[in-house]
């Protein structure tokens, strides 16, 4: 089954649409108090992360399912432009964005990346953090076909004890506790992010 698409924006276009058709959903399909409570806070909380994007931003969300559960959707058109990036980025002297605080800070941020141009930012060293290549999939970084898992940065945090305040950050957050994982990556001109949650039908 697949939703309608609800036309979004960092401005609250679509917001309360978007989380309408995701009761719409939970009702079609049936689900019990808590599984409808956590679809909820999914969807909140990337529609959330929309509201904190930068600039002219619009995107298209959906759910749709399979066996395994259910998938909400993020898609939006690549933006192929430097100074878009310079203006989203807080330039400091380290060149670090200083607002990727927490997973879903960090979640925006690495969408943004790839919106305003997969190659383009992660060949500019200054813009590539180590929570964007700890959670790439594709170790072929110049690969469009390479995309970011939050399971796979969950991963690579678990396993570097140097990393504690990552993880730390990771137990507390809503979205890594109730997803099964969250990837971002390029599909033609689009970008796209997709909450999975399996087994939540």
């Amino acid at each position: 089954m697949k939703t309608n698409e609800i036309y979004v924006s960092n401005q609250g276009a679509g917001r309360e649409e978007a989380l309408n058709e995701t009761e719409k959903y939970a009702d079609y399909q049936g689900l019990d108090r808590k599984s409808r409570m956590h679809i909820r806070i999914l969807a909140e909380e990337m529609l959330g992360m929309v509201e904190a994007i930068a600039g002219n931003f619009y995107a298209y969300y959906w759910i749709e399912d399979d066996s395994e559960g259910y998938h909400l959707h993020l898609e939006a058109k690549v933006e192929m432009n430097t100074t878009k990036k310079d203006a989203l980025i807080d330039t400091s002297t380290s060149k670090q964005n200083k607002s990727a605080r927490g997973v879903m800070g960090k979640l925006r941020d690495v969408f943004q990346n790839y919106w305003m141009g997969y190659k383009e930012t992660i060949n500019d060293s200054a813009y590539y953090y180590d929570y964007m290549r700890y959670g790439m999939i594709d170790p072929e970084f110049n690969s469009s076909a390479g995309f970011w898992s939050l399971s796979q940065y969950q991963t690579v945090v678990r396993k570097d004890d140097s990393n504690q305040e990552e993880w730390d950050e990771l137990e507390k957050s809503i979205i890594a506790n109730l997803a099964d994982d969250v990837t971002v990556g390029i599909e033609g001109d689009n970008v796209e992010m997709v909450i999975t949650k399996t087994g939540g039908k």
